[in-house]
């Protein structure tokens, strides 16, 4: 049986690479994303941290993908 070449549109590195195209369209183009600094970010960061780790003490892995998403999101900010 022939392997099927993976769908190029739904790999991992090219979601991340739109990810980094819609997070630069933010800083360029949304209010709001254009005024954040470091330092504003910082309690946003450790809360969704604190959140994570809520998650991991309930086992509740759904909580724990979507916290692990939120903070992806703060690092490629």
């Amino acid at each position: 049986m022939p392997l099927k070449a993976p769908d190029t549109a739904s790999t991992p590195a090219t979601g991340f690479e739109r990810l980094l195209t819609i997070m630069d369209d933010l800083r360029a183009n949304c209010p709001w994303d254009k005024k954040q600094t470091l330092e504003s970010l910082r309690h946003l960061t450790i809360e969704e941290t604190y959140e994570l780790s809520d998650a991991i003490l309930s086992a509740d892995m759904p909580e724990i993908k979507k916290e692990l998403g939120d903070i992806m999101l703060h690092l490629v900010f």
